[in-house]
């Protein structure tokens, strides 16, 4: 199975983990995109939480128009 995220995409989502672990008061440009064209659900990923890295920060498009509330 292919993973969602390549190692590219986790070399540039760390670095702003790792700033929010420390901290630091950020609001990093969305740096991966994923997709599901069957839904039409969009995902904007900011981060990745150097812990564990499998938990992202981000923003979500249900496809619906208006925003969800949902938790990261």
């Amino acid at each position: 199975m292919n993973p969602l995220i390549t190692d590219d995409n986790c070399a540039r989502l760390l670095p702003h983990g790792q700033a929010r672990a420390a901290g630091e008061a950020i609001d990093p440009l969305p740096a991966v995109r994923l997709f599901t064209p069957d839904t039409h659900v969009t995902w904007l990923l900011a981060a990745l939480d150097p812990a564990d890295g499998d938990t992202a920060w981000g923003l979500i498009d249900v496809g619906i128009g208006m925003r969800p509330a949902c938790a990261m």
